[in-house]
């Protein structure tokens, strides 16, 4: 006997459980949705992330739904029945450029871009940064500053347990360690189920939230996921808590390549941006498709900790940015991962080949794009579009039979732009 439902949703993250309460929300009382995750709610790159939401982005279209998700996350309880506190810290962007040339800059650029779309982010000089962050950043003349207030900063706990409380309070039907063996199909193209280890479930619809997962739960249908696993290094330091203002904004510093935030009192939180280059990009897909566990690789317990080597490249970032800190002590690190796309945008909409199979999939920025992509996933599932949105930039389609080495041949971008 298996269980029927309106809608399967594959993975259980952030971006998995907004698709689904937004699905279970809309159909109310019709409410036939379930989420099916292998291991525990969160328990893969959501259980990892900074939590932090920004809206500054190279695609404008981007920008705009991260603007957007960012006043989702401020009302959650009205979206999600779920409250989540969210502390407006703001962020500072540090890149190289002196300020004292017109030379065409991409920050500069970025900044016209973002006024263009209602996204605030602007340039301020070397004394408001002092004035935002006490005084305890060392700053450099051949940099350029910019300040984006909307910045939120959240707490990974706190997001787990406003996931946990949605998908009980909109009764999405929760199948935790259950894994997808297999999924039926018609005989016509569509998906009409998927053969788990606890027995079969069946469906009109179909979400793929999984991530890293993607590509390998896929091809026994013929279907590409073009999602590879970058792996991200993350520390923390105790310091005092007078060497960081308590208001700290978040710290994007492109120049030493690593984000900064004061973190659970007087601990200072830090991370490295992700890989833009084009030989980066293919070396992460390199090592995914050689990797025999596939995104498991994500829960190996020599994840849990970073290496002598990799500590100590991160003192001296700390250093080099803190000055007052001196000579940090480190508090624990740990290994976690992007998923990242060839282009490295995410992939958002319904699939090129299979007509009731939909994909939200974050390429690395899966938190701060939860709200807005629950909803647009919803549109597109029970009304066949979205009303505001054009998505077509972020359509899996873009990847149909082109190898993903054409991704890869333009290395003139500028890469300090490319990495926001």
């Amino acid at each position: 006997m298996h269980k029927y439902f309106h809608t399967i949703v594959v993975g259980g993250g952030c971006l998995g459980v907004a698709a689904a309460v937004s699905l279970a929300r809309r159909q109310g009382a019709r409410n036939r949705v379930c989420l099916v995750e292998k291991a525990v709610l969160g328990a893969g790159l959501s259980s990892r992330h900074s939590a932090i939401v920004r809206s500054a982005n190279a695609s404008s279209i981007a920008a705009t739904l991260a603007a957007k998700s960012t006043g989702m996350w401020k009302d959650l309880s009205n979206l999600w029945g779920a409250r989540v506190a969210c502390d407006r810290v703001g962020g500072i962007w540090i890149g190289a450029g002196s300020p004292s040339t017109d030379d065409p800059n991409p920050w500069r650029d970025l900044e016209v871009s973002m006024k263009g779309v209602g996204v605030d982010l602007h340039a301020i000089d070397q004394a408001e940064v002092g004035r935002l962050t006490s005084g305890k950043l060392r700053l450099d003349p051949d940099e350029l500053y910019f300040f984006e207030p909307e910045v939120l900063q959240l707490e990974a706990s706190d997001v787990l347990r406003a996931m946990q409380e949605a998908i009980a309070v909109n009764r999405v039907e929760l199948y935790e360690h259950t894994r997808v063996e297999q999924f039926l199909t018609d005989g016509q193209g569509a998906i009409c189920g998927a053969k788990t280890n606890h027995g079969e479930l069946r469906c009109d619809f179909i979400v793929n939230a999984a991530g890293g997962w993607s590509a390998n739960l896929f091809a026994p249908l013929g279907l590409r996921i073009p999602v590879a696993l970058e792996p991200v290094y993350a520390a923390n330091w105790l310091v005092s808590a007078s060497d960081l203002p308590e208001n700290l904004p978040i710290i994007a510093d492109y120049v030493n390549l690593a984000y900064f935030r004061r973190w659970r009192g007087s601990i200072l939180h830090m991370h490295q941006p992700r890989e833009r280059g084009p030989h980066g990009i293919a070396a992460s897909f390199a090592r995914s498709m050689m990797n025999p566990v596939g995104a498991d690789i994500i829960y190996d317990a020599a994840n849990y900790a970073i290496t002598q080597q990799q500590s100590a490249r991160y003192s001296d970032k700390v250093r080099e940015r803190f000055p007052a800190v001196g000579r940090p002590i480190y508090g624990g690190g740990y290994v976690s991962y992007f998923d990242i796309t060839p282009d490295l945008k995410f992939i958002l909409g319904k699939d090129d080949h299979v007509a009731n199979l939909f994909h939200v999939l974050g390429a690395g920025q899966a938190l701060k794009y939860a709200p807005i992509f629950g909803e647009l996933i919803a549109e597109l599932v029970l009304e066949g579009h979205t009303r505001d949105w054009d998505l077509e930039e972020f359509s899996i389609a873009r990847f149909t039979d082109k190898p993903l080495r054409e991704f890869w041949r333009d290395e003139g971008a500028s890469q300090s732009l490319n990495r926001l």
